[in-house]
């Protein structure tokens, strides 16, 4: 009658890392020493596996002890067997911790040149096996994107200051708002200039809208007592200077955008710099183990 063959659930990985141990040693006292557990135990696990897989796996005398055919086999194979389940428990625990995974970031396109790039090059560096990619939205499109779960994490501006229900913000990079000018402009020597001393100049704007940096900076103008005077809304900041750059009026943006060598423009601190510190935000109770990770690094004080 043909022997039913043995049920994988049943062999567990203890019993195979003896019986290696037990192959490479050929003696039960040298390998009990080295698996730190008493002999009879060992012999025990070994007759338990044997009978498993209905096999014998060890030709024992009183002198010597030799592998079967079929103790040969099993161990030609074992050290493949236990280092992939190895490599499989391992990648496991890496996911789990946020070491290894995929991050969708929702990001306002002017945190690319802010301190995004910098905070994914840092954790990239310490968890080389996670990827990431960037969904450049608005923040009220990355509200409803982590909303549906179509995106891990979202990144803008002053999001501190806004009702964000069922998700939560860590701060990822402190910036603050500069004036940009016509390298030709009176004010454009690099001296710190209040806000409301531009209360007469023309704007080149970004759009206002819900929680965008348009609406950030147009609501700065209004604390200090004037609207804008707005000679032209444009879509990206790259426009903005350009036309600024033609003398077609000033903006605001954060002083990160000052980094770029843009020709023709000035980049000037306002006096009492308001704030345009990049956030972090993200569901406050189901974060992925990837976002837990990157803002446990964001947390974590810089070397």
């Amino acid at each position: 009658m043909k022997q039913p063959l043995p049920d994988p659930s049943r062999i567990n990985f203890r019993l195979l890392h003896y019986f290696r141990v037990v192959a490479e040693e050929m003696n039960f006292t040298q390998a009990a020493r080295r698996l730190n557990i008493s002999q009879p135990p060992l012999s025990k696990h070994i007759k338990e596996l044997e009978s498993q897989l209905g096999v014998e796996l060890f030709k024992r005398t009183t002198r010597s002890m030799a592998l079967t055919l079929a103790g040969r086999t099993l161990f030609h194979n074992v050290e493949m067997l236990l280092d992939q389940a190895g490599n499989a428990l391992n990648q496991v625990q890496q996911l789990g911790r946020g070491e290894a995974g995929h991050m969708v970031i929702g990001m306002v396109g002017t945190s690319v040149w802010g301190g995004l790039i910098p905070a994914l090059k840092r954790f990239t560096a310490q968890a080389d096996r996670v990827t990431w990619v960037l969904n450049e939205q608005t923040p009220s499109q990355q509200i409803v994107s982590l909303q549906k779960r179509h995106i891990d994490i979202g990144v803008w501006r002053e999001a501190k200051q806004q009702a964000l229900p069922g998700l939560a913000c860590q701060l990822l990079a402190r910036e603050k708002i500069a004036v940009v000018l016509p390298a030709s402009h009176p004010l454009a020597d690099g001296t710190a200039i209040p806000l409301k001393a531009l209360q007469h100049e023309k704007f080149i704007v970004l759009p206002p809208h819900e929680a965008s940096l348009g609406l950030y900076l147009h609501n700065l103008c209004l604390q200090q007592g004037f609207a804008p005077d707005i000679a032209h809304q444009v879509n990206e900041p790259q426009t903005l200077m350009a036309l600024v750059a033609e003398e077609y009026g000033i903006t605001l943006l954060p002083d990160s955008y000052g980094r770029i060598p843009w020709p023709g423009v000035r980049f000037c601190p306002l006096l009492a710099a308001p704030s345009a510190d990049l956030y972090a935000i993200y569901h406050a109770d189901s974060a992925t183990p990837v976002v837990r990770a990157f803002l446990k690094m964001l947390r974590a004080p810089q070397a």
